[in-house]
């Protein structure tokens, strides 16, 4: 008679609760380190004490500070996104409405916050020296310039004006980020309502 080998049960691949919750609470704390302290200054034993573990615990759940870092800033970025998009969408149909809601995310909550702003900049402050920070850096922007390329593109098929789409994207992208790597560095030299109130301003003379 053939013997049948019985199967060992597979084991669980599934991340647990406990797991979710933990990588989850780590990389909220990893976030409010890098405001606060900058990129390049984060130590592990940092953000695990500010998330209120062991330090031993995060190579539990991460390869080590660079995996868990990453991981942070794309659900980050993730965040921001997301908020654009519903502000965006809140805007109606109306292109031009559209970009203008895109600037008044950019410079309220939830799109903006002062944490938000410095990780930021600490984000693009150090993409220059890290290779998977700055292909991050770089798909980020590819992909925000190309949402508001295709509304300026809206902008010229609808009024029939002369205006160059990519190069009013790459305009209006970098004023955004202009004016947090500004309020982030010196908040006193600006208010982020005067900040919202020229880009307002910036994106009218681009539509005239």
């Amino acid at each position: 008679m053939e013997l049948v080998a019985r199967r060992r049960p597979r084991k669980r691949t599934t991340p647990s609760a406990i797991a979710i919750e933990r990588r989850s609470e780590l990389r909220q704390a990893a976030i409010r380190c890098i405001a606060e302290k900058g990129y390049a200054a984060v130590t592990v034993a940092m953000i695990c004490d500010e998330a209120g573990f062991s330090r031993g615990l995060i190579g539990h759940y991460f390869k080590g500070k660079d995996a868990l870092v990453l991981e942070a800033i794309k659900g980050f970025a993730t965040q921001l996104a997301e908020a654009t998009r519903r502000t965006v969408e809140a805007a109606g149909a109306n292109p031009v409405d559209r970009l203008h809601a895109v600037v008044k995310s950019s410079f309220s909550p939830p799109g903006f916050t002062p944490n938000q702003a410095s990780v930021w900049v600490a984000l693009a402050g150090s993409a220059k020296w890290s290779e998977p920070l700055a292909q991050m850096y770089r798909q980020l922007w590819v992909e925000y310039r190309a949402g508001i390329a295709g509304l300026f593109e809206r902008i010229v098929a609808q009024k029939k004006r002369s205006i160059d789409a990519e190069a009013a994207a790459l305009i209006f992208s970098r004023m955004i980020e202009g004016f947090w790597v500004g309020w982030v560095a010196d908040p006193d030299m600006m208010t982020v309502a005067q900040a919202e109130r020229a880009c307002h301003g910036m994106l009218d003379l681009l539509l005239a």
